[in-house]
């Protein structure tokens, strides 16, 4: 039985083993590498730059660049993500910086030449914190520094919602359900799974923030970023703010 603390907030006790478990294709590294191919690319990586990943999770980018000869910083606040990002990394053969922290609590870093922000670990909080992380990611890069943030577009998924799917893995029978509130701008997610021999695990409910791309845009350059690029996903595509199911926006610190 999974033992859940009731009074923790969600992303406090959803990213565990079983997350991964229910989200096999996590899992999958040529996907990881051609995510981090994509990232070096759109970001003009310098050799050995210094790079943060942010909500790095089990560490599957975070490795994939630090085998690309950066020197990386991964941080999250899942401590049993992190032991498998250790893992990972001890695995594959590269030195990885592994931070257990709040995204909210970034003080104190050392100045980086990139973030990467992948997957949407951004929008976990209420607005107020949202924005903050977006300042204090300013904060951490260097002059000059570029951001690039990965999430869902809510313009080309809500007339999906509400979702409900069912699918099939290794693992087991998936079900998910997912809601969106078009007066809070927040999914809120469901997901169980149910595994061979019938046992049924209930994972946390997830409640996220999705920004569509004209607001997000907005509280980027008030972060004070300059926008440079966006993309409708991690292979190139452009954004299309009604087709595109992913938003990646890359901004600059200015000099």
């Amino acid at each position: 039985m999974r033992l859940v603390n009731a009074m923790a907030p969600w992303f406090e006790t959803l990213f565990d083993e079983s997350y991964i478990a229910f989200y096999e294709e996590l899992q999958d590294r040529e996907v990881a590498a051609k995510d981090a191919e994509f990232v070096e690319r759109a970001l003009a990586l310098p050799a050995e730059a210094r790079l943060l990943d942010l909500g790095c999770g089990f560490g599957r980018h975070a490795v994939s660049l630090a085998m690309r000869g950066h020197r990386v910083t991964g941080l999250d606040l899942s401590r049993p993500l992190l032991r498998i990002a250790r893992d990972l990394a001890q695995e594959c053969s590269v030195d990885v910086e592994w931070i257990q922290r709040d995204m909210r609590e970034l003080h104190g870093l050392q100045s980086f030449d990139a973030c990467v922000s992948l997957y949407t670990v951004f929008g976990y909080f209420d607005d107020d914190s949202n924005e903050k992380v977006l300042r204090d990611v300013f904060q951490v890069l260097r002059p000059g520094g570029l951001f690039l943030l990965d999430v869902s577009n809510p313009l080309a998924l809500m007339a999906r919602w509400p979702v409900r799917t069912f699918s099939e893995s290794a693992t087991g029978v998936r079900l998910e359900t997912a809601d969106y509130d078009g007066i809070t701008g927040r999914v809120r997610s469901r997901r169980t799974l149910i595994r061979p021999g019938g046992s049924r695990l209930d994972l946390p409910d997830s409640d996220v923030r999705l920004y569509p791309p004209y607001e997000l845009a907005r509280l980027l350059r008030g972060a004070g970023f300059v926008i440079e690029q966006s993309y409708g996903g991690l292979r190139d595509e452009p954004l299309h703010w009604q087709r595109s199911q992913r938003q990646v926006w890359v901004v600059r610190r200015p000099t």
